[in-house]
Order: structure tokens, then C-alpha cells, then sequence
């Protein structure tokens, strides 16, 4: 489980995150909803242990956190892709296989750069890829980890309508694994569909958190739709 106790941050005196109070249990998928600059992307990044908190504490639970850093057990994709540029595909995958301390991974990784398009350039330097070909590295170097939690800001951007369809399938089988999964988005309909519970933040502030049978896909496309209209 992981727990969030009055956490806040604050960039240059302006509070980004006000006092969030969050408990995630093990094996549920949370959804993230919020337009535009409502903390988010902080909120992520300090769950993900790669940003700390102005105030609060964040409580992970004692699986997580016996080794001393809990980022060992959180596969964590960004806005950014983090990926060397010049080492090879095959080098930045086997890299993050190691960390990760997995061993015997060369099924596992083949068959992940296949299914994401990128077996056939895995001794090319990640320099020479496209855009959009680095952004699917990014993405399957996430999920060869099997990390106890996974956690995706804005997964499908940067994806076109097939791998997007790849991704999502991969967040679904982790959905049917239990594995501990939370994730942003503003596709509404794909993030209904793959979450237990859902919250809503709104300039810093976590207005609500909804289980799947308290609220209705209809309900949080009204609700999206209010807190993006001017001067909310």
C-alpha cells in the first residue's frame, strides 16, 4: 500500500500540490483526472520516489520499502523519455533489465522489442530513431522491469492508433496481474475502462476519489468537461 499524509509541494512559492491525503491499496489500478496544470505530473513524480514532497509524508509498505529505496520497485514513465542516445536499443533495454536486477532476459526482451516494432533496430543507436520509435522504446523498457508498481504519465501520447492499442493492452494485463498501477490521462474513455478507482485534481487539490461503482463514464466526462472551462 501506499499512503499519502498531507503532501505538498511548492515551485518558487507557488504551491503546486495542497495537502493531499491518498491511500493506493496493492493491486489496484487508479485512474488520475485533471485538467492542465492541476499537479498531476508533481503528484506522480513523488509517488514515484523521484521528487520529494514540500510537506506531508508518503508511507509505502514494508514489501516496498526493505531495501531502503522504493524506486527498485516502481517502473515510472514520464513526459520525457529518459533514454541514452548513444547506446543501442538493445543496450538501453538490457540496461534498465540490470538495475532492475533480472537476470536471463533475452526471451523476455526480444519479445518485448518485437511486440513494440523495434526488434528489427535493436543494434541501431537511439539517436538515429524517430520520435515516435523512441517514445515505444521508452514505453517497452518500462514494462520489462515486473515491477511491483507501475506508474504512467499521459502513456498514450506520443503513440499512434496501433502501439497506442499495444499500450493499452500491456496496462491490461497488468490490471489482471493485480500489480499496483496508477495512471494520468486525458483519454477518458481508456482510463474508465482501466480503472478501480478514480480521482480528480484541480489546481493542486484532490477534489474527489470515486471507486468504479460510485460513478459512471458519463459523470466524469461532465466533470472533466466543467473544470476545463475558462476561469474554473
Amino acid at each position: 500500500m501506499i499512503k499519502l499524509l498531507k503532501v505538498g509541494k511548492v515551485y518558487h512559492s507557488r504551491p503546486a500540490l495542497k495537502r493531499v491525503d491518498l491511500g493506493i491499496e496493492n493491486g489496484t489500478m487508479l485512474t488520475i483526472f485533471g485538467p492542465n496544470g492541476a499537479g498531476k505530473t508533481t503528484l506522480l513524480k513523488i509517488l514515484a520516489g523521484i521528487m520529494s514532497p514540500s510537506e506531508g509524508r508518503v508511507i509505502y509498505s514494508p514489501e516496498l520499502s526493505r531495501h531502503g529505496d522504493v524506486r527498485g520497485s516502481i517502473s515510472y514513465l514520464g513526459h520525457k523519455n529518459s533514454l541514452y542516445n548513444e547506446l543501442t536499443v538493445l543496450e538501453n533495454i538490457n540496461f534498465v533489465f540490470r538495475l532492475f536486477g533480472r537476470k536471463n532476459g533475452k526471451e523476455v526482451i526480444e519479445m518485448t522489442l518485437r511486440e513494440f516494432g523495434l526488434w528489427e533496430r535493436r543494434r541501431d543507436p537511439v539517436r538515429e530513431l524517430s520520435q515516435g520509435m523512441k517514445r515505444r522504446l521508452a514505453v517497452a523498457k518500462g514494462f520489462i522491469t515486473d515491477s511491483r508498481i507501475f506508474i504512467f504519465d499521459e502513456p498514450f501520447t506520443g503513440l499512434d492508433l496501433r502501439w497506442r492499442d499495444t499500450m493499452l493492452s500491456r496496462i491490461r494485463e497488468l490490471k489482471a496481474k493485480r500489480k499496483t498501477t496508477i495512471i494520468c490521462t486525458h483519454l477518458l474513455e481508456e482510463g474508465y475502462e482501466l480503472g478501480d478507482i478514480f480521482a480528480f485534481f484541480h489546481r493542486g487539490s484532490l477534489l474527489f476519489l470515486k471507486r468504479r461503482d460510485e460513478i459512471g463514464l458519463d459523470e466524469i466526462k461532465e466533470r472533466f468537461r466543467l473544470l476545463e472551462e475558462p476561469g474554473r
